[in-house]
């Protein structure tokens, strides 16, 4: 009986206390208010370029073979006219041009004493300023000492003519003496019973003192 009258009296001292807390506020017994939530506020987006990606190693697919650029070739170059001298074969010694040839050659060693001629300085530089021939199929200047000519020659019943000897390969011989000997041999007429059909020939001539 006493536990329950101690009880008792613990309950109304609490009760009597919290009374005491609500008039000393004036009696607002309302609790306070929680605080307001804090909202997160998202960050503003970084701008990321967007575009192609950068191709791997020469634009290949990753782990693909890597490719191997296209071999661009140079056309062939076009056969020469029928007509021209381009298309007419060369030959490297008279005597390959059958009955013309030893009437032929015959007629080079005739003419051999006048181009010996050129090769003297003083001649070179007198032919120094004309214009020189060249083969249109030929090389203008090579590594060796010896110019060579082409002799264009065209067969006719009772003559050979030399039309022309531009230069094959000049060498190291100056225009000068290559004017000098052309101007010898350009428009030669040889006579001689052998030359029967029309015809044409292209011979390699090499020149020599």
């Amino acid at each position: 009986m006493r536990r329950l009258l101690l009880a008792a009296g613990g309950i109304l001292l609490v009760g009597g206390g919290a009374i005491a807390v609500i008039l000393s506020t004036g009696g607002d017994a309302s609790l306070p208010e929680p605080p307001a939530p804090v909202v997160a506020v998202p960050a503003a987006p970084i701008p990321i370029p967007v575009g192609p990606l950068p191709g791997l190693e020469g634009d290949r697919p990753y782990g693909g073979p890597a490719s191997t650029p296209a071999v661009q070739y140079e056309p062939a170059p076009l056969p020469p006219p029928e007509d021209s001298w381009e298309a007419v074969p060369r030959t490297a010694r008279p005597a390959k041009l059958g009955r013309i040839g030893p009437a032929l050659q015959n007629e080079l060693n005739e003419i051999q004493p006048r181009l010996a001629l050129c090769f003297a300085e003083e001649v070179q530089a007198r032919h120094g300023q004309l214009p020189v021939s060249r083969a249109l199929d030929g090389a203008s200047r090579g590594d060796g000492p010896t110019a060579v000519l082409l002799l264009d020659l065209e067969v006719q019943p009772g003559r050979i003519r030399i039309v022309d000897a531009p230069v094959e390969s000049q060498g190291q011989a100056s225009d000068g003496l290559v004017a000098c000997a052309q101007r010898i041999l350009r428009g030669h007429v040889l006579r001689t019973p052998v030359a029967t059909e029309p015809a044409r020939f292209r011979l390699i001539f090499p020149l020599h003192p």
